[in-house]
């Protein structure tokens, strides 16, 4: 009966490990452009990433997760395509809702910034679902679901402006919080410019 049950567990801890996987990316976009940097020719010229996080009320350790959003953000925009970031390492936490948009678009023109990238984490979690029934299932899944805009400093108009929320997971996983880091990188160098 040991052997059994000993058998049993380490089936469940196989099959936790090596569950099928899959990722589904949505991107809700109010322009037609998928990307960012949509041809080569798109220039946004010196580019500030600005970067806020809005987290649920009961969200797991906040600081650790808004951590993760600054290092995987300036990773994606380490070799930004069409334009110059202003330096990844300017990349900071801004809070957008002590100050109007306007008074954004005048003091990074002061700067001489030219375009503005402004991201909105709201999700950067590990899920896992369960179901009562038999037999028992599990399902866990990674998250990272953001919102993303770029505004032009000079003339206030907006080149992009989408929600993105990526999700890999399937039956069978459990997935650790530090994995969601990865689904945040790729979601965002997807919107950037495909295969970038």
């Amino acid at each position: 009966m040991r052997n059994f049950t000993r058998n049993i567990f380490v089936l469940i801890i196989m099959v936790s490990i090596t569950g099928c996987a899959s990722t589904q990316t949505y991107i809700y976009n109010t322009g037609k452009n998928v990307t960012i940097c949509e041809t080569d020719n798109t220039d946004l010229g010196k580019t500030a990433v600005l970067l806020e996080t809005a987290w649920r009320i009961d969200q797991k350790e906040p600081l650790l997760r808004q951590q993760m959003a600054l290092e995987e953000t300036k990773k994606a925009f380490i070799n930004f395509p069409c334009g110059t970031i202003v330096s990844p390492d300017d990349i900071k936490k801004y809070n957008f809702s002590t100050i109007t948009d306007e008074a954004i678009l005048k003091n990074f023109s002061k700067q001489g910034i030219d375009s503005l990238v402004i991201l909105r984490i709201e999700e950067l979690t590990p899920r896992l679902e369960f179901t009562f029934s038999i037999p028992f299932l599990w399902n866990g899944s990674n998250e990272a679901d953001f919102r993303i805009k770029v505004v032009s400093v000079k003339t206030g108009l907006i080149h992009t402006d989408m929600r993105v929320k990526r999700i890999t997971g399937g039956p069978f996983n459990i997935r650790p919080a530090e994995w969601s880091r990865a689904e945040l990188n790729a979601s965002l160098r997807s919107i950037i410019k495909k295969d970038y």
